[in-house]
C-alpha cells in the first residue's frame, strides 16, 4: 500500500458525498465497507468506491476503486481525525492477521480424598486481534500442529468465526430439522434454536430423539413398533437422547465446537 504523492486524495466523507449518490440507468453500487485490515494493533477499513479509482491498482493488477480509511480516533478527545483515503493494493498485506497464544498450567483435583496434580494448556487462536477459536491440549506441540489445521478449517468453513454475530439466528438444518444458531459460551462454540416456524414444538424434539437414536440388532423391532427404546450401548449417543428433555425445557441445544458440524447443514433458505 502506498499513498498518492502528486496529489491530496479525498477523505472518506468527500469520497462519500461526490461519489455516494448512484446515478441514474447506471448499474454500479454505492460506496460500502468490504472489510477491516489491522495495522499494528488497531483496525481500519477498506471501502470500495465505484468512480473514485486509483494508478496503483492497475500497476499492480489490484482494484483500482478500493481505498483504506487511516483515519485515527484521538484517545483523549474521542474525535475521530479524518485523515485522506489512501489506495489500498491486496499485495503483501495480510487480509487477516493470525495469532496463537498458548498457555501450559499445573492443576489440582481432589480424587478419592487425595490431591492430584495434573497438567493443562489452553490454546488461543485469534484473528485480527479478536479471539475466534481455543483448543484444549496439554501438549505444547501438539496444541501447535492442530492450531495451524484449524486455522485452514476457519477459513474454508460456512460458519462466520471471524465474525459469529453476522450469522447469528443463521437459518440451517440439524439433524434435517429445520433450526438456527447463535454464538455459543466460547469462541468457536455455537447454540442450536429449533424453528417452529412450521413445526411443532413437541413434533421437532421427538424427531430429533428419533434421528439420534442408533438401531441395533436388539432394538430394531421395538423402533419397528414405534417405540421409543432407552439405550443403544453408544454412550455419546445415549446421553445426547437423555438430555433432550433438559434442551426442550431450555428452548436450545448448546451445541459447542461449531467445527463439529457433521449433523449440520449450514444452507437453508
Amino acid at each position: 500500500m502506498r499513498s498518492s504523492d502528486d496529489k491530496k486524495e479525498l477523505t472518506l466523507s468527500q469520497a462519500l458525498e461526490k461519489y455516494g449518490v448512484k446515478k441514474e440507468n447506471t448499474v454500479g453500487m454505492k460506496p460500502h465497507k468490504i472489510f477491516d485490515i489491522m495495522i499494528y494493533d488497531d483496525l481500519y477499513s477498506v471501502y470500495s468506491i465505484e468512480g473514485y479509482e486509483h494508478e496503483y491498482g492497475k500497476w499492480n493488477g489490484c482494484p483500482t476503486t478500493w481505498w483504506l480509511d487511516y483515519s485515527k480516533v484521538d484517545p483523549e478527545t474521542g474525535v475521530k481525525e479524518e485523515r485522506p483515503l489512501i489506495p489500498y493494493i491486496d499485495k503483501g498485506v495480510h487480509r487477516i492477521c493470525w495469532g496463537v497464544n498458548y498457555t501450559q498450567k499445573n492443576a489440582t483435583k481432589h480424587k478419592w480424598g487425595e490431591l492430584d496434580i495434573r497438567s493443562t494448556g489452553v490454546c488461543r487462536i485469534t484473528a485480527n486481534g479478536k479471539e475466534v477459536y481455543v483448543i484444549r491440549n496439554w501438549d505444547l506441540s501438539s496444541a501447535l500442529t492442530s492450531a495451524q489445521t484449524i486455522i485452514e478449517k476457519l477459513i474454508s468453513s460456512p460458519y462466520n468465526f471471524l465474525d459469529p454475530e453476522k450469522d447469528r439466528g443463521r437459518k440451517i438444518w440439524y439433524y434435517n430439522l429445520p433450526a438456527t444458531v447463535t454464538p455459543g459460551y466460547e469462541p468457536g462454540e455455537i447454540k442450536i434454536h429449533p424453528d417452529y416456524s412450521y413445526v411443532e414444538p413437541d413434533l421437532w424434539w421427538d424427531e430429533l430423539e428419533r434421528r439420534k437414536t442408533k438401531i441395533t440388532q436388539n432394538n430394531k423391532d421395538s423402533i419397528k413398533q414405534g417405540l421409543k427404546v432407552s439405550g443403544s450401548n453408544d454412550e455419546d449417543l445415549d446421553w445426547e437422547i437423555n438430555d433432550i428433555p433438559e434442551h426442550k425445557e431450555y428452548g436450545s441445544i448448546n451445541h459447542g465446537d461449531a467445527l463439529s458440524d457433521g449433523n449440520i447443514w449450514w444452507f437453508r433458505d
